[in-house]
């Protein structure tokens, strides 16, 4: 038996021509393009579902994937700590090992380069192609969902006067005042107001998800049990990226900032319970987390909710009467603008390089599912609430 030309014997056996021992590593492309088709097929469902929203209705909330969703996120809240930190760090741990492995490979003379880099860009894309397919499977198919005001049947967009704005406001910062009073039993304790445990506030806006589902005739699982939020290890990190809470989807964790101020604690925690519970929109999910809040037993996530309402219409009125602004918020207690100060510096560390990151990325996140206002959605609650109480009354809101 002969050797084709070009070939030679080494100790290791045949030796192919480029001097790369015949054990190299293998490619795994059948494995690598699975994954990946997966994720694409994910994509394509998402596409579809956008087109049709009645499919996405019955697939997305009625159908078994937010039920899936729902029990991983109790079998995860019965961890104590962030499961979804710990797989972002494997995650990263695991691609930093494949790069470990690839080096050493070319080193040892096993492989080529350019073949080593295909290695390396099929087992990467393998693994976005999995993470992309359980993305859509356990929340991204929400985002083909219509939104909570064609639920409700009324029209979130049109004009608003300053007119309609300004008794809205008035009233939401007198319903803040009182909460503070009721709080602190004075109109300025002279620190700013603390918070609850998480525990506590999670108990009380439990039992809002209750009354707030069944006021707007919402899936009868938003109000079952789910994984209680957590707060981040990572805590000096998320603030300084900007990020005050989370929801993640492969682990149906919501996660938030452990050292939130009182006055915006309770709301962030609702706001991520209500992406816990299949809303996918930010400004549906601010819109229930003001009315959970407001439906809490507990005068601080009360006041955390009317917060939140007396911001969202006052920067209305600012744009639309300055001056009428002015008297406005004149009114508020002196502990309550000690809060709003505190709130505002305490996102001091996120007005930077990190923080103008992150929100890109987020923004170009959320305009890739269809949310045309991108990280602007946040604040397209207000127009939601402007409506609600036009259609229901200002009963709705206070």
């Amino acid at each position: 038996m002969g050797w084709a030309r070009g070939e030679k014997r080494g100790l290791g056996g045949v030796v192919p021509p480029d001097g790369v021992t015949a054990d190299r590593p293998a490619l795994h492309l059948r494995r690598r393009l699975l994954g990946v088709g997966l994720g694409f097929a994910a994509w394509v469902g998402f596409r579809l579902l956008s087109s049709y929203p009645s499919m996405a209705e019955a697939v997305a909330s009625t159908g078994p994937l937010p039920e899936l969703a729902r029990i991983l996120s109790v079998a995860t809240g019965r961890v104590p700590f962030a499961l979804a930190e710990a797989l972002v760090l494997l995650f990263l741990l695991r691609q930093g090992m494949g790069l470990a492995r690839g080096v050493s490979q070319l080193r040892a003379g096993k492989d080529r380069l350019p073949r080593t880099f295909a290695r390396g860009g099929l087992r990467l894309a393998q693994d976005i192609g999995v993470l992309v397919f359980l993305f859509y499977v356990l929340w991204g198919f929400q985002y083909a969902r219509a939104g909570l005001d064609g639920h409700l049947g009324i029209a979130s967009t049109g004009e608003v006067s300053a007119s309609e704005i300004q008794p809205l406001a008035l009233r939401a910062i007198e319903r803040t005042n009182e909460l503070y009073r009721e709080i602190h039993g004075s109109p300025d304790a002279g620190h700013p107001t603390a918070s609850p445990p998480i525990e506590v506030l999670v108990s009380g806006l439990e039992e809002g998800w209750i009354g707030v589902r069944a006021a707007l005739d919402l899936p009868l699982r938003m109000e079952r049990t789910h994984g209680g939020p957590k707060s981040f290890l990572a805590t000096p990190l998320m603030k300084r990226l900007g990020v005050g809470g989370m929801y993640f989807p492969f682990t149906a964790e919501a996660l938030v900032l452990g050292d939130l101020p009182g006055a915006l604690l309770a709301k962030s925690l609702a706001h991520e319970m209500a992406h816990q519970r299949g809303i996918a929109s930010e400004s549906d999910a601010n819109v229930l987390a003001f009315l959970v809040a407001r439906e809490s037993p507990d005068p601080v996530a009360r006041y955390s909710a009317y917060i939140f309402l007396q911001q969202q219409l006052v920067r209305i009125l600012q744009s639309l009467a300055p001056e009428e602004s002015e008297w406005v918020v004149g009114e508020r207690y002196p502990g309550v603008r000690r809060d709003l100060v505190e709130a505002h510096a305490y996102w001091e560390p996120a007005r930077g390089a990190a923080g103008a990151a992150a929100t890109r990325v987020n923004d170009v996140m959320l305009r890739s599912h269809g949310v045309a206002d991108g990280v602007g959605s946040y604040r397209g609650s207000v127009w939601i609430l402007v409506a609600l109480a036009r259609d229901r009354g200002e009963s709705a809101l206070f």
